[in-house]
């Protein structure tokens, strides 16, 4: 990478990570760690504050974490943060981290940790300490029997200078693969370009409308307006056709549904047109900036966040003859020019009705935005789709993943947890979303268990009648049978765990996974015997949900592996 690149990604990560933003937060390298927890590692715009330091008294831990186990592992992770802000996108060397592999130590037992608390600590350190039950859980020894790990990680917007990385690497040698990692300005470069897209429409909207029918709020450049506006000229706005208007919209266009319907049918109704005003909730708008006229408003480079069903509407009614002049809606307009976070935070917030959900609100999160910038650069024939769009769905029938189907499948493969897999909304809450997609996912991780799922589509006959009946939780369940056999398989656990390579040859991947979609239909098959041979009513639907289950099928899809594997013989 080039210094005129670096300097670039230093100048958009310090624009990204700014005090504006920061809630509170005064110090450059805490505002830019909550940046990171927010953007990168995917937790919640509140949550992500209550992990963050920002004292002098932290010993070196700028943030703590505690990573739940997932799947088979008995363990919980406690995830030590450093943050280093460098003035420029300038060398930074072994020292930037060894203040926070030595405070490490203090948390491996329950002695280091106490004489650590004994001294002046930060009081939010010391809560956080607190909160994740760290002293009682070191002194049940979990530390030291596993079930507690620890795992570093540095951020900085410096970069690592060849001691540095060498440094990295011996520490990983000596601890455990994975327990020190650096984010410099190398990998915070193409996360911080990820998460900068989308950006509003560029350009200008005129909104016609007399100082009677506004009113502007607060001071520039972070200013509120609120104008009535009529939906003739609303419709008029650049962008609805294309949907580029509703570029920071958690959604764009919903599918055909009753509310969708109802709104139709209200603007059809002309004779309430009058009263719109008065029961329509309004639209809200981002911008860069308002400029006031005697009688207009000039809006530079919006984008609708709230209020998309309503634009794409009224551009329907438009087309069809439907509008009047005496349709007006109360439109807010937001200015949140260089801040990125507020745009989105408005976004978020001003969609919070009950037809809003989790996973329209991670739409513009890190996380999502990451993994679909991924797609676009190395999977460029296959659409991530991150918010729902009706035009999007009927356009484009193959080559589509959604990112809740991803959500189930990544946390049924790599999480192996299928009894949290089956409940797909609440995938998208802050702490499971950030499992699952993780800073180590990328779009062929996602692209591979999509490869998965259509293997045992593929296989679907092989499955028995009754689990069929219910594809969805049964798919679910063979798409983890699969995932765990390729783990345990010494000759098969590198697709996973490297599944870029393994994609280059889909032809050879699909045969690859022929034979365990057999044997996890096999599996499933034998239970449906044993049950109807034991006349025992099969409650499959429920019992698919129940980890136990799970685990039972796990291993005998394992064992039944292991018998082909040696004897080569499948009875189908």
């Amino acid at each position: 990478m080039t210094s005129v690149n670096l300097a670039a990604d230093y100048a958009l990560v310090s624009q990204l990570a700014n005090t504006d933003e920061a809630g509170g937060l005064a110090k450059e390298r805490s505002v830019l760690l909550l940046w990171f927890l927010r953007n990168v590692i995917g937790l919640d715009d509140l949550d992500a504050y209550e992990f963050v330091c920002d004292g002098d008294d932290d010993g070196g831990v700028d943030a703590l974490y505690l990573e739940l186990s997932t799947g088979d592992e008995d363990h919980e992770t406690l995830v030590i943060y450093q943050s280093k802000y460098t003035q420029t996108a300038s060398y930074v060397g072994p020292n930037a981290f060894n203040r926070l592999v030595t405070i490490a130590s203090q948390f491996k037992d329950a002695g280091s940790l106490s004489g650590f608390l004994s001294g002046q600590v930060e009081p939010k350190l010391r809560r956080l300490i607190d909160r994740l039950d760290l002293l009682r859980k070191l002194t049940e020894g979990r530390y030291a029997d596993g079930r507690l790990r620890i795992r570093l990680v540095l951020v900085t917007t410096g970069v690592l200078n060849g001691d540095a990385r060498r440094l990295v690497d011996a520490t990983n040698q000596v601890e455990r693969t994975g327990y020190l990692t650096v984010y410099d300005l190398r990998r915070l470069g193409p996360l911080a370009r990820a998460v900068a897209a989308p950006v509003a429409r560029p350009g200008t909207i005129e909104v016609p409308c007399t100082p009677a029918e506004r009113t502007i709020v607060g001071t520039v450049p972070n200013r509120v307006a609120v104008a009535a506006v009529r939906a003739e000229d609303i419709v008029g706005w650049p962008g609805i056709d294309d949907r580029s208007l509703f570029e920071l919209n958690v959604r764009r266009e919903l599918r055909r549904n009753r509310v969708r319907d109802q709104l139709d049918g209200a603007i059809r109704r002309q004779h309430d047109h009058k009263d719109f005003l008065a029961y329509h909730n309004g639209m809200t708008v981002v911008c860069d900036s308002v400029n006031e006229q005697p009688d207009k408003l000039i809006i530079r480079n919006a984008s609708v966040v709230n209020g998309a069903q309503s634009a794409i509407a009224f551009a329907r009614a438009a087309d069809e003859g439907d509008l009047t002049e005496q349709l007006r809606i109360f439109v807010k307009f937001v200015e949140v020019a260089g801040r990125p976070q507020l745009a989105k935070e408005v976004s978020w917030r001003s969609n919070t009705q009950n037809a809003v959900n989790a996973r329209n609100l991670m739409a513009l999160g890190g996380p999502q935005a990451r993994i679909a910038a991924d797609f676009r650069a190395n999977y460029p024939g296959v659409v991530y789709e991150i918010r729902p769009d009706a035009t999007l769905a009927a356009a484009t029938t193959e080559n589509l993943i959604a990112n809740d189907d991803a959500a189930q499948l990544l946390c049924a493969v790599y999480n192996a947890m299928p009894w949290l897999a089956v409940k797909r909304l609440v995938l998208f809450e802050s702490e499971n979303h950030a499992m699952i997609f993780n800073e180590g996912i990328t779009a062929s991780h996602v692209l591979l268990c999509d490869v998965i799922r259509e293997s045992v589509d593929a296989g679907r006959d092989r499955f028995p009648e009754l689990y069929r009946k219910s594809w969805r939780l049964t798919r679910i369940v063979a798409v983890y049978l699969v995932g765990q056999i390729l783990q345990s398989d010494p000759d098969l656990h590198n697709i996973l765990d490297d599944p870029s390579s393994a994609l280059k040859d889909r032809s050879a991947l699909q045969g690859q996974l022929d034979m365990p979609v057999r044997v996890a239909a096999a599996t499933l098959r034998q239970r449906y015997d044993a049950h109807v041979r034991q006349e025992i009513a099969d409650e499959y639907s429920v019992e698919f949900k129940r980890q136990s289950i799970l685990h039972q099928l796990r291993d005998k899809a394992r064992d039944n592996h292991s018998l082909v594997s040696v004897t080569g013989v499948l009875a189908d």
